[in-house]
């Protein structure tokens, strides 16, 4: 059966200066692709590609009506700002979500050039966006790849600090009860359920964790939110070694700031061992 939604495929951090952010990031120990460029939406990109899923960086580069949003973003202070579901079709889901009553934007046809092998090939997708009325907190689209073997290549997804997939997003929510319905619209029935005073949202592959500022504060006491008011804090990543990729962030003059692990969300056994988790 072919689904809307069917987890997270990737997240989007939205970066004024995309120069500056590629080195930052290579800095932090990945792999930053080539960049790539979105003529017809004004965008630029550099991915950290994983095996089954990927971060990208976003800037503009020309203004264009596709992008006003994300400018808007850019203003209040960018950082983490979408996360793109996986789908089995972008027709699919713009059904699925005009029956939930989200009111999608029709699905949206878009390519960019990659190097493959000495090669420009095209990689082409097929996305749906919400809009901000139905937004809760994060922005939430789907994408659907037309050419996956322009994305997910094994050779991409080698990363000198050891980072091998997503983990999950934490986003800041003073009320995150009042997004229950909501998400579920989204995910389905049950999707969302209470954490202590938080929400924890099961999107099919990865955990979204809502916090109150209060909690976010005492769970990460070192990590202050650079924006006020709700926002998408968090994108939490895998590393194979977290002690290696401690030592390489270090050998690179990168601050580490590690959470307390008296305040893990998670018992010990099966928390973030393996797990870097980073701000905005």
């Amino acid at each position: 059966m072919k689904r809307a939604v069917k987890g997270l495929d990737h997240v989007v951090v939205m970066v004024d200066g995309i120069d500056a952010a590629q080195a930052s990031y290579t800095k932090l120990g990945f792999q930053v692709q080539p960049r790539g460029f979105h003529t017809r939406l004004g965008t630029a990109n550099h991915l950290m590609i994983f095996e089954r899923d990927y971060f990208e960086i976003l800037g503009i580069v020309a203004d264009t009506p596709f992008n006003l949003e994300r400018r808007e973003w850019l203003k209040a202070g960018g950082g983490l700002a979408n996360v793109a579901l996986a789908t089995d079709g972008a027709d699919i889901a713009y059904d699925a979500f005009k029956v939930a009553g989200l009111e999608p934007d029709a699905p949206l046809a878009f390519d960019r050039a990659v190097e493959i092998a000495g090669k420009t090939e095209r990689a082409k997708f097929r996305t749906v966006r919400i809009p901000k009325t139905h937004m809760p907190v994060v922005g939430f689209s789907v994408c659907e790849h037309l050419t996956p073997q322009f994305v997910y290549r094994g050779e991409w997804a080698r990363h000198p600090n050891g980072a091998c997939g997503i983990r999950g997003v934490t986003v800041i929510a003073e009320q995150p009860a009042k997004w229950i319905a909501e998400l579920e619209r989204y995910f389905g029935a049950g999707s969302a359920t209470i954490e202590g005073n938080g929400l924890v949202v099961d999107t099919g592959t990865h955990l979204i964790r809502y916090l109150g500022r209060q909690d976010y504060a005492m769970r990460y006491p070192d990590v202050a939110p650079l924006r006020p008011g709700d926002h998408p804090a968090l994108l939490s990543l895998r590393v194979a070694s977290l002690a290696a990729c401690e030592a390489l962030l270090r050998r690179n003059g990168v601050k580490v700031v590690k959470p307390d692990p008296s305040r893990l969300l998670v018992p010990p056994s099966e928390a973030a061992d393996l797990t870097l988790e980073f701000a905005e």
